[in-house]
């Protein structure tokens, strides 16, 4: 069986009071170097976090809440955000809850997130939670963020008080104009099943999802990021576009934001330098109340380079809001065939680029007049 695979605090108080992140100081102080084995946060077959202990936050401190992004120009994709409803979420139309579980993104080639350009995409697998899910929701609202969530379907089947409340979660996931993926029934490795086990895993998350979204997902995230021809073949035939990643942060294996941090951190400069991957997929877990705090390390962090890319006149981090920028439909390739590195179109990424340059020269002159 072959597995194919993609892992001086008062002025930085002013700092981050500029740019509207609310991260407690606390968690401003360095961590130890963390040892290379905690790179192994790569697509694969590695071991279980689904079931690991999760530590209860203790009540979130009151924290800005700064005005959402400014719209960047898009590529045409047929996607769109849901919109504001004043009915229950529950009765969002089909299309609604098609677009939400990214029928726009279905038949394509396997996304690495691979990309030369500082297109940065946020992902959150494993959930949802009803604790760290509402919180990091209401922190991508603060920051104008969208990311997609790859979601464990029996979390959310409703045969239980508490699966009840994570799929009404789940909802809210979509109506903030989120993307939704399938994370298989049990978050199982597809590629040690038989036919029928792995394809039971599949059907039952789609009826799952047909009864939270009004639709089954089509694009899926392979626990573990482990997947074989055999799988591969398989999930092309439900028109399944697989999404693993670039840019993990192993918050599975620490208990810390800082720790998270510092070790996304690491392993950005490992795909920068050996890779030549300035931006990607970054992979985290809603499930973690540390993760949610290590989001907002990470946006503070690429707020922060781009003003010093600004000053040099080089490419901004753009944060993007959906898969369209890594998705490249699969036609008649093979299944196991991976998306190329996503590169934008010259007059695309010159455009984005200007609106991402105003609104970060306005920014970074708030924070000098901080300073």
């Amino acid at each position: 069986m072959r597995f194919v695979g993609k892992a001086w605090l008062p002025k930085a108080a002013i700092y981050l009071a500029a740019l509207g992140i609310g991260i407690g100081l606390a968690q401003m102080t360095a961590a130890p170097p963390l040892p290379d084995s905690a790179l192994a946060e790569q697509p694969g077959p590695r071991a279980s976090h689904a079931n690991e202990p999760v530590a209860e936050p203790g009540p979130a401190p009151a924290e800005p809440h700064p005005a959402p992004l400014e719209a960047l120009p898009a590529p045409s994709t047929g996607i769109a955000p849901l919109p504001p409803v004043e009915a229950p979420v529950a009765e969002l139309d089909l299309s609604a809850g098609a677009r939400s579980a990214g029928a726009a993104f279905q038949d394509g080639m396997i996304i690495t997130g691979s990309t030369p350009h500082r297109l940065i995409l946020f992902s959150f697998d494993d959930g949802p939670d009803t604790v760290s899910t509402p919180l990091l929701l209401d922190r991508l609202d603060d920051v104008g963020i969208k990311a997609v969530f790859f979601l464990i379907a029996s979390r959310i089947a409703g045969a239980t008080p508490i699966e009840r409340r994570q799929a009404v979660i789940a909802r809210e996931i979509a109506r903030r104009g989120h993307l939704v993926g399938g994370h298989t029934l049990d978050h199982v490795q597809l590629p040690l099943l038989d036919d029928t086990a792995a394809t039971f895993q599949l059907t039952r998350s789609e009826e799952i999802f047909e009864s939270v979204f009004g639709s089954r997902p089509f694009i899926i995230r392979p626990p573990f990021g482990a997947h074989s021809q055999r799988i591969d073949q398989r999930l092309a035939a439900r028109r399944y576009t697989s999404v693993l990643w670039n840019l993990g942060a192993g918050d599975f294996q620490v208990r810390t934001a800082d720790e998270v941090y510092q070790l996304w951190l690491k392993v950005y400069e490992r795909r920068e330098r050996e890779n030549g991957d300035r931006g990607g997929i970054i992979l985290l877990h809603d499930t973690y109340p540390w993760s949610v705090d290590a989001f907002q390390r990470i946006v503070s962090h690429l707020m922060e380079r781009n003003c010093e890319l600004l000053e040099r006149g080089e490419e901004l981090f753009d944060i993007v809001d959906d898969l369209s920028f890594f998705y490249v439909p699969r036609g008649d390739a093979p299944a196991e065939t991976e998306a190329p590195r996503a590169e934008l179109p010259p007059e695309l990424l010159a455009e984005r680029q200007r609106v991402l340059r105003e609104r970060t020269a306005r920014r970074c002159k708030s924070l000098a007049r901080a300073w």
